[in-house]
């Protein structure tokens, strides 16, 4: 070609949660007997959870409808009615919310909208974000900056909350920070932020007039015992902020791949309020997202069935989670703070455990041969080292702590699977491996 059209940004782009899958897959091509256990998507559906009658009852009915209105584009920001309807939802447990509906945009999935965020934040500006984190987000705001991370620490030592001193340092540090991103519940930690916690980062973020951006997605999804705090309700009036949301794990329906934007307090900033109104601006050229999943949502969350049917299902998720936990602490090296929400937990190991001369048998010379060569290489981290070996010996395929940028090597859960023995032979199994594994070297 006689120009590269190869973009050397994209070396940025890390999403591990979805690359392990094409190493999983390589390694069957090589080994076929090779039976995988899928542990590193956060894909309720796939692991057997019930979609609700009620969803699927409202989907026959749209789906049937004279005028094929879910077939049809919608408005290139949303539906207007069901963004009329997510405003009202919003004031309905924040009430101090001042959202009107072109305060809402919906975008396909919160990875889209992530990516709007990022791509829309003016040249020079950078956004501040938890480590570990969910990729999507660092990588995103990574690309689109040119620049590595900037990330504040998660205290795995307070149950991953965040470290405010550190926030405040980055904030003093640098100058060209503009916002700061919260996960809450977190992915990949399963915490869920005390008020206190989330009170003081909206007075750091007055203090140094930044924006905050929400990812709220799991909030519906809080384990009994613990308790969501909004930040749309903490920080009414004080701080510009960008709350996402969405249709996807608390139905459950991913594959509907429904998210939505909420702008809180644009009037405060007028620089913030332009900045708003490019995002809605750049979501044009999209078109718009998907039609159907905007429509059936006001009727799935408004439905009289939902609220007994979340509560059902978050109860059941939190014995699977407490149950994993229980598995997990059997092995001594690792460090296991339980969940609190959503489905994910990250195990770390703690310091001096893993080193790079640890393995597991593995039968298959090909796979032998081609982890040999992955592993080896200088950038392969201690944990990833340790989930491509567990995966190549057991068929268990884990995403490992430092493809969530964590400085904690461990791995990333999900603590989805609903059967009892399948979850008994997996984590035993687990479990055996992981010890061997330690001993091994």
């Amino acid at each position: 070609m006689n120009q590269n059209p190869h973009n050397a940004k994209s070396s940025l782009l890390i999403y591990g949660i979805r690359e392990v899958v094409d190493l999983a897959n390589k390694l069957t091509d090589l080994d076929p007997t090779l039976d995988l256990v899928w542990e590193n998507i956060g894909d309720p559906v796939d692991k057997g959870w019930p979609v609700p009658p009620f969803l699927k009852e409202i989907l026959k009915q749209e789906i049937d409808r004279a005028d094929n209105r879910g077939f049809a584009y919608t408005h290139s920001r949303g539906n207007i009615a069901t963004r009329k309807w997510a405003a009202e939802y919003c004031r309905s447990f924040c009430p101090a919310a001042t959202l009107g509906y072109e305060d809402i945009l919906f975008t396909n999935g919160l990875g889209s909208g992530i990516a709007l965020l990022y791509q829309m934040i003016a040249p020079g500006g950078r956004v501040l974000e938890p480590c570990p984190t969910y990729p999507t987000h660092a990588s995103f705001e990574s690309f689109c900056s040119g620049q590595p991370p900037i990330f504040y620490n998660l205290n795995p030592n307070l149950n991953w909350e965040p470290d405010l001193d550190n926030i405040e340092a980055n904030l003093v540090a640098r100058r060209d920070i503009v916002g700061i991103t919260i996960i809450n519940p977190n992915n990949p930690t399963g915490t869920v932020y005390s008020r206190s916690i989330l009170e003081k980062i909206v007075e750091i973020a007055e203090k140094y007039k930044i924006m905050i951006i929400a990812d709220e997605i799991y909030w519906r999804m809080i384990y009994p015992g613990a308790t969501h705090y909004s930040l749309a309700e903490l920080a009414h009036n004080r701080v510009p902020l960008i709350v996402m949301r969405g249709l996807s794990k608390d139905v459950p329906w991913p594959g509907s791949r429904s998210g939505w934007l909420e702008f809180h307090n644009t009037d405060l900033d007028s620089n913030f309020k332009a900045y708003a109104e490019s995002i809605k601006k750049r979501a044009l050229l999209e078109v718009c997202a998907s039609t159907l999943p905007q429509i059936v949502a006001p009727l799935i969350y408004n439905h009289p069935g939902f609220a007994a049917w979340n509560k059902k299902y978050t109860e059941e998720l939190a014995l699977v989670a407490g149950d994993i936990t229980k598995y997990l602490q059997q092995i001594p090296e690792l460090e296991v703070n339980a969940a609190q929400a959503a489905f994910y937990m990250m195990p770390y190991f703690k310091e001096g455990a893993l080193n790079n001369k640890q393995t597991l048998p593995i039968k298959n010379l090909a796979v032998k041969k081609y982890i040999e060569e992955l592993v080896n290489q200088p950038s392969c981290a201690l944990d990833k080292r340790f989930a491509c070996y567990l995966l190549a010996h057991t068929g268990i395929v884990l995403v490992p702590a430092s493809d969530f940028f964590s400085p904690y090597p461990g791995f990333r859960i999900t603590t989805l699977e609903r059967d009892g023995i399948k979850r008994k032979k997996t984590y035993e199994t687990l479990i055996k491996a992981t010890r061997d594994y330690l001993k091994s070297a």
